[in-house]
């Protein structure tokens, strides 16, 4: 709507019968406000509807694209039993792998490695540790190596090994 400029008379000129209108009913200070709904609907505030159809697509756009994620979830969703599957390979393999840190901690061969036994943890750990008890336990005097240290060590001079064999009287 358009608003037309009033004119309006200096404070001290007397009022008169026609003249215009005065800054108190409608000066230039106030504008005319728009028409919320005209007679024919068509004077409504386009830049409200404008900021509201915005927001409406954005909203739209928002739902669409989640829409299109679930749609790719549910794709690769899988059945309960293939999860079953996969949790049971999982805790395999985190099983495997303690034992594998539990032979490395307690100086265990793989041989050793795939004996740890135990339903938990800590029975694989205490478990570990008797193994280890008894693989790096020395028995005897004889150690690995296939010599025993405590043996008097044969002579290297010719006669003397030769004296220390046994002669058969005939």
């Amino acid at each position: 709507m358009e608003t037309t400029p009033t004119y309006s008379e200096p404070a001290d000129a007397p009022a008169g019968d026609g003249q215009a209108p005065t800054d108190e009913t409608n000066g230039p200070e106030e504008p005319a406000q728009p028409e919320e709904q005209g007679g024919d609907g068509q004077e409504l505030d386009a830049d409200a509807l404008r900021a509201e159809l915005k927001a409406v697509r954005a909203e739209a756009a928002k739902y669409r694209t989640k829409a299109r994620e679930t749609a790719e979830a549910l794709k690769a969703a899988r059945s309960p039993e293939e999860f079953q599957a996969v949790a049971d390979r999982a805790t395999e393999l985190e099983t495997e792998l303690h034992r594998e840190r539990l032979a490395r901690r307690y100086h265990l061969p793989d041989a050793l490695a795939v004996r740890i036994a135990g339903a938990d943890k800590d029975a694989r750990e205490a478990d570990a540790k008797a193994l280890a008890e008894l693989f790096h336990s020395k028995v005897g005097g004889m150690g690995r190596g296939g010599l025993d240290p405590s043996a008097t060590p044969a002579p290297s001079d010719p006669g003397e090994l030769a004296a220390s064999i046994p002669r058969a009287r005939r």
